[in-house]
């Protein structure tokens, strides 16, 4: 009986660890829109970063040797996450890194290639640790693993493979500078993270500083991994719709982790602590994941722009109408990049379309406008904007992101601005928000 129990918590063990991954391997698939990797590639990459942690645990033991570990002491817990903890598996990781970007030299033919094989390779260091989390710890760890712990090894890994490659790919920075500055950034990013849930300096609030770690590594991964899809060879307008369908799939795979927990708990534990569990894990983790699969799956689309990588929080306050939801009921917050309805615009670009009125009965607009929709404008204060031509009057165009954002027959609705006098329409690039003066509600078709 004792044996059977066994092989049935292992067998757990290794699903778990499979599905905490899995859900990374579909991600780099969908983002990797305009070529996509093979997937057997992806796994064989995957399977070579399986052997870095090994390397890892090779350079603790002669870290140990000298005496120098973990003891409770800031400074000491501090330095020690950083450098033991941080630029040591960074640096197993890169060896990793380093051998699949040798066995795929003649299939790494974008920007998003570099990051998408960074990333799986780090996703195999994180599957032999999580298959030594869930042995020790149990499966209900799953979720936290999955978004949290195997994120932080992906994103930290990227940033060390962005460095390396700005220069090459964006021609910004300086090769040695880059690299540099890239390997202490993830070195510090990894160590931080851990020190927040290692050393407890600050009481319970202690952890709240790893989430902020955590945040800002997810915007800065996805700001890389926008860029890299920017300046592909192969862009094409027409084939970057995948905001929603990423979100949904992540979201698919955060609630098969849930579910797994649940069938796990059931029969080692009981239905009660299992439901119990599942309820304590959406009410302390639910916001939060939804943020984190909301920024990975929104983008910023433009051929050839360059978008610094900022230290920020995924989210910010907004005032201009374009919330993603409000805060306590009161406070507008907006997930960076742009939502699905942001850019469902883009495949009429350069394309001839008609504007209806919304309102048959209070419209300035007398008949269809039929417009050249000609030019996709990033304003001053990250609202998406459509530049669209009729005869000599230009128009700008602004999707509308919350309440009815459709018609029932499906066409985007939309705001429709003309630019205030007082400014310049050869000088769009310093515009924001306010400068726009609304006309009214349209609908696109």
């Amino acid at each position: 009986m004792y044996n059977l129990f066994f092989y049935l918590y292992l067998s757990f063990s290794g699903v778990a660890a499979i599905i905490s991954i899995s859900m990374w391997i579909d991600y780099f698939r969908k983002i990797d829109v305009f070529e996509p990797e093979k997937i057997r590639n992806l796994v064989l990459a995957m399977l070579i970063g399986c052997i870095t942690p090994f390397l890892s645990l090779y350079l603790y033991r002669l870290i140990h040797m000298a005496g120098y570990d973990l003891n409770g002491e800031f400074y000491n817990d501090l330095l020690y996450t950083i450098f033991a903890i941080g630029a040591n598996e960074e640096l197993s990781k890169i060896v990793g890194v380093l051998i699949v970007f040798r066995v795929f030299r003649n299939k790494i033919n974008e920007p998003i290639d570099y990051l998408v094989y960074a990333g799986v390779t780090a996703l195999g260091f994180s599957i032999v640790e999580n298959f030594k989390y869930f042995n020790n710890y149990g499966i209900q760890i799953i979720s936290t693993r999955a978004f949290y712990s195997a994120l932080v090894h992906i994103i930290n890994t990227t940033i060390i493979v962005y460095g390396f490659f700005r220069l090459k790919l964006f021609n910004k920075g300086n090769q040695y500078t880059n690299t540099i500055l890239a390997f202490i950034a993830s070195a510090s990013s990894h160590g931080l993270f851990d020190f927040f849930l290692i050393n407890n300096f600050l009481g319970p609030v202690t952890p709240f500083f790893a989430t902020i770690v955590y945040l800002i590594g997810i915007n800065f991964w996805v700001q890389m991994l926008n860029n890299a899809n920017n300046y592909s060879q192969n862009f094409s307008y027409e084939k970057i719709h995948f905001s929603s369908n990423i979100f949904y799939r992540l979201l698919f795979w955060y609630l098969a982790t849930l579910i797994f927990t649940i069938v796990y708990n059931m029969i080692v534990f009981d239905p009660k602590r299992a439901l119990s569990y599942f309820f304590n894990s959406l009410s302390s983790d639910g916001l939060l994941l939804v943020i984190v699969i909301l920024r990975a799956s929104r983008f910023k689309i433009f051929y050839r722009k360059y978008f610094n990588v900022n230290i920020e929080l995924p989210f910010y306050f907004t005032k201009n109408g374009d919330e993603d939801f409000k805060l306590l009921y009161l406070f507008p917050i907006k997930i960076r990049g742009e939502s699905a309805y942001e850019y469902k615009l883009t495949t009429y670009l350069n394309k001839t379309v008609q504007l209806f009125p919304l309102s048959e009965n209070e419209t300035q607009i007398k008949e269809p406008l039929t417009v050249n929709l000609c030019d996709k404008i990033l304003l001053n204060d990250d609202v998406i904007v459509y530049k669209a031509q009729h005869q000599n009057q230009t128009y700008y165009i602004k999707p509308k992101t919350n309440g009815d954002t459709e018609t029932e027959q499906e066409h985007p609705i939309a705001g429709l601005f003309t630019l205030k006098v007082v400014y310049n329409q050869e000088n769009e690039a310093v515009l924001s928000y306010k400068d726009l003066n609304f006309i009214e509600w349209i609908y696109v078709k």
